[in-house]
């Protein structure tokens, strides 16, 4: 039995033509012959048949028509071609059935020859693949996903014209190639790479006047119809003709099959003819590719069972329209496991979107992230568009991207964004595709129907992943080690993986090792001054702070290393201020994005609604590494003191509204910095209620500057919180 899709639809048997009646059975087939050997899904039948207005029966109605394919394509001896398969049907082909394998097999045949430095044949595998097309692909189908098929189908076709006719004239063969450009031309106006050759032919023909006469109608096409002049390749060879060149290299664009040198004798004369370079042949394209680009899944992941199933239950909703693309956004700290996450749901999730997977990393390093426009052309490749069909603009990428899913069921997966903007150009534009997105930042920006914050693991996750890793035994051998190397690592999974992988590979260690090493990296002094001592663990709390850290706004970088200075254990929002000398308010919108980032941890005090910050675990490690890496001592101190000076001055300011007097006149004049009267009025409104919140931090601070020799900074500190401490 033969199947011809390149042209009007046909199924021949021996010879004999079996009408396929009706156009729901035509669509069926035209679907089943399109994804011949993969499963194609109930769902994409009904899409094919009635769109986006199926009927209530719409599953039946497509039972019933596979039914009918069945009883019109004989089976013989073996079961018949359409076998059912879930969730839907595939048609079993074997060789030589259907038009399609045998016009890609002839192609790649004819790629095979040219990289063997035979171009006659190349021609001829070329030439016979062409023969089997009788017109447009499924002309008389007009359901629009196939439809959406066809074109692609088409623009193969024209590519592998386009490839011959290039061989032909390298050949030496332009009298005989100029009719048949000039009839492409014609049906392809706006197509340059078939000007290009049409002028080649002319010019190797000697009909000079015709070839920039060609260029003349090529550019009143482009300007009149889209308002842009031609190509660069197309100038230059308008350039070449105008200039009575005769020597032909290898023109800017790669070649699809060979390279070749200019004829050295004249084009007609005797002995004429390319020299052949070794370049390799590009494969043929599969028509309708299905990317598969998700990483693999871990095989002990642990815990997030809530996620899942949130994330899992999101396409049943209801209270979203149909148009909607379904966007699940997974945020959180770094290390907090939202790329291992979102790849363990997207394997799971990938049966139901038959048509591919398509994943990127959107974080190219520190203050690197990937491009909207590179991640496009990776994705428009891996969906079987060749590098010579991407477009150079990022809107036009976008464009044929949504174009290409818009008929398919995809799933979309971007790790680490950094921004909506770096998102937006990446949505597909249908809901028949879904999209899982990870970030270190809130996207509160970004519509989303299912949002996702992950936070450090809950106690018994965390003990549960270390079985997984070092073993049961190990883990009930040493339970007290065990619940507080959770607590070193802050119940990070990246980090406990980390540590428990190299327990792991050290058998004969204690898991005790693993805590002092956990702690040693988590006190910020040492894991500053200490960058290679303990390099697997602060590896990676560099690679869960890195990407949040460079894609942070300069100032906001330069506020998180200079609070990591300070020794308190937590602060107000007015502590930016002389720490950075900049107005309050702006010091209040670096800590906002310090916080949206997940590097600062806000908590609001739920009687008095006063917020504090704190460092998470290991942020604050990270943060002094970057401030002894980008700043100098000089710069550190300064900081530094003009924080202490401030809180000096208003621990003074305190005790003097709170009726004790004046404090003792100190050696050295203290100042407050970058700190307006009225905030200082509002912050000192009840001096005594603002000491009982600020106590641990001025105790911590006048020990801090005590350390570093600032004695009078010490001394004041020292001297309001002997007077404003409750007796």
């Amino acid at each position: 039995m033969q199947f011809k899709i390149l042209g009007p639809l046909e199924v021949v048997d021996d010879g004999r033509h079996i009408d396929v009646s009706g156009q729901r059975q035509r669509t069926v087939l035209a679907m089943l012959l399109l994804e011949s050997g993969r499963v194609v899904s109930n769902d994409r039948l009904v899409e094919a048949i009635w769109e986006r207005k199926p009927p209530a029966t719409s599953r039946t109605q497509v039972q019933i028509g596979i039914c009918a394919l069945r009883r019109m394509l004989p089976a013989g001896p073996q079961p018949g071609p359409i076998v059912t398969r879930s969730p839907g049907y595939l048609l079993r082909m074997t060789e030589g059935q259907l038009d399609l394998h045998t016009f890609e097999e002839r192609v790649a045949a004819g790629g095979r020859a040219a990289a063997a430095h035979q171009p006659q044949q190349a021609v001829k595998e070329l030439r016979a693949a062409l023969g089997l097309w009788q017109g447009h692909a499924l002309t008389d189908i007009s359901s629009k996903p196939v439809r959406a098929n066809a074109v692609r189908l088409d623009e193969r076709r024209l590519a592998v014209q386009e490839q011959c006719l290039e061989l032909e004239l390298w050949l030496g063969n332009h009298h005989r190639a100029v009719s048949e450009l000039g009839a492409l031309v014609a049906a392809h106006p706006l197509r340059e790479r078939l000007r290009v050759l049409l002028m080649t032919a002319l010019h190797r023909a000697g009909r000079q006047a015709e070839a920039l006469d060609a260029y003349r109608q090529a550019r009143v096409a482009l300007v009149q119809r889209l308002g842009i002049e031609p190509g660069a390749e197309l100038q230059r060879l308008h350039r070449m003709i105008l200039a009575g060149e005769e020597e032909w290299g290898t023109p800017p664009r790669v070649q699809p099959f060979i390279q070749m040198t200019a004829p050295t004798a004249e084009p007609d004369g005797p002995g004429s003819g390319p020299a052949l370079s070794a370049v390799p042949a590009v494969p043929a394209v599969p028509v309708h590719k299905v990317p598969r680009l998700l990483p693999a899944d871990i095989a002990d992941f642990t815990g997030r069972t809530r996620a899942i199933q949130r994330i899992l239950a999101a396409p049943t909703r209801t209270d979203a329209p149909r148009t909607v693309v379904p966007v699940t956004v997974i945020t959180g700290r770094g290390g907090s496991g939202k790329t291992t996450l979102a790849v363990h749901v997207a394997h799971r999730l990938a049966p139901d979107y038959p048509d591919g997977q398509l994943f990127a990393k959107l974080s190219g390093g520190p203050g690197l992230p990937t491009s909207a426009a590179e991640v496009l052309r990776r994705f428009l490749r891996a969906l079987g568009v060749t590098d010579e069909a991407v477009p150079r603009s990022i809107e036009e990428r976008a464009e044929m991207y949504r174009d290409l899913l818009a008929e398919r069921r995809v799933l979309v997966v971007l790790d680490g964004a950094a921004s909506e903007c770096q998102v937006a150009p990446l949505l597909p534009g249908s809901s028949g595709s879904r999209v899982l997105i990870t970030s270190w930042r809130r996207f509160t920006g970004l519509p989303a129907d299912t949002r996702i914050e992950l936070s450090r693991f809950r106690r018994e996750s965390s003990v549960e992943m270390l079985m997984k890793i070092i073993g049961r035994r190990r883990v009930a051998a040493e339970p007290l080690a065990v619940e507080e190397l959770c607590r070193a690592c802050d119940d990070l999974p990246l980090v406990l993986r980390v540590a428990a992988a190299r327990l792991a590979a050290r058998p004969h260690r204690a898991v005790a090792d693993a805590v002092a090493q956990a702690e040693a990296v988590d006190r910020c002094g040492d894991a500053a001054r200490n960058p290679d001592e303990l390099r697997h663990l602060e590896q990676a709390v560099r690679t869960c702070m890195t990407p949040a850290y460079g894609a942070l706004s300069p100032e906001a970088q330069q506020a998180l290393r200079r609070l990591a200075q300070l020794e308190i254990p937590d602060f107000a929002p007015w502590v930016g201020a002389p720490l950075l000398e900049c107005e309050p308010r702006r010091a209040q919108d670096l800590l906002d994005e310090l916080t949206e980032s997940y590097l600062l941890d806000a908590v609001v005090d739920q009687s008095s609604r006063a917020v504090r910050y704190h460092f998470p675990a290991f942020v604050r490690a990270f943060a002094l590494e970057r401030l002894a890496a980008e700043e100098s001592p000089e710069d550190q101190r300064a900081a530094l003191r003009r924080f202490l000076d401030t809180l000096a001055y208003l621990t003074g300011e305190a005790q003097r509204r709170s009726g004790y007097g004046d404090p003792p006149v100190p050696d050295e004049p203290i100042r407050c910095h970058a700190m307006p009267r009225s905030l200082i009025d509002r912050l000192l409104a009840d001096p005594f209620a603002w000491y009982q919140q600020e106590r641990a931090q001025v105790e911590a601070a006048g020990r801090q500057a005590a350390e570093i020799g600032l004695w009078t900074i010490s001394c004041r500190l020292e001297s309001s919180s002997t007077v404003l401490a409750p007796k």
